[in-house]
């Protein structure tokens, strides 16, 4: 059985656990990406090395930003207040981004 049909199809604690997993595990690569291309002290000398990491940084944070909140709704989801999943907005902020990065990553090869 493979992750993706566990995550449509498991008990809810599996999914949780996944989700929350995936969320932990791609931020802790997206937000040191977006750190590295805004911190001053390191040059990136062609100026789309900079574009590319803080892109496809986004673009990794906002894929973890949804699937923490896929957790956190799986977590409250008996609750009398249950918060609700993630909307389309965090899939569409990393497709641009991801987009931004292969054509920043485009020019920086060509030049």
């Amino acid at each position: 059985m493979d992750v993706t049909s566990t995550l449509l199809s498991g008990s809810r604690r599996k999914r949780v656990i996944y989700a929350g997993w995936l969320a932990v595990g791609i931020g802790l690569i997206g937000a040191p990406l977006v750190v590295l291309s805004l911190w001053p002290g390191i040059d990136h000398t062609p100026y789309s090395a900079n574009t590319v990491l803080l892109a496809f940084g986004l673009c990794l944070s906002s894929l973890s930003y949804a699937f923490g909140r896929a957790a956190v709704a799986g977590m409250t989801e008996s609750r009398p207040r249950p918060v609700s999943g993630p909307g389309n907005i965090p899939y569409v902020v990393a497709g641009v981004c991801l987009a931004v990065a292969v054509i920043a990553l485009v020019i920086a090869a060509s030049t």
